[in-house]
């Protein structure tokens, strides 16, 4: 899946949260501020700052 592709799916999911991708560094700011060198640590990161980060995936991809 390509970077723009999932920034706009993570936005999508977590609308609360003001997710964007500077060069190789990804942000996402809401009650913290998260910054991550990859999209997966990101995502890890919003999965443990996120109670129902996984329901949330789940219900978006339609599972």
């Amino acid at each position: 899946m390509s970077d723009g592709v999932l920034l706009l799916f993570l936005r999508q999911i977590f609308p609360e949260w003001s997710i964007t991708r500077d060069g190789p560094c990804w942000r996402a700011g809401g009650r913290v501020v998260i910054w991550a060198p990859s999209a997966d640590e990101l995502m890890d990161v919003l999965g443990a700052v996120v109670p129902d980060a996984g329901q949330r995936v789940r219900y978006f991809f339609g599972g």
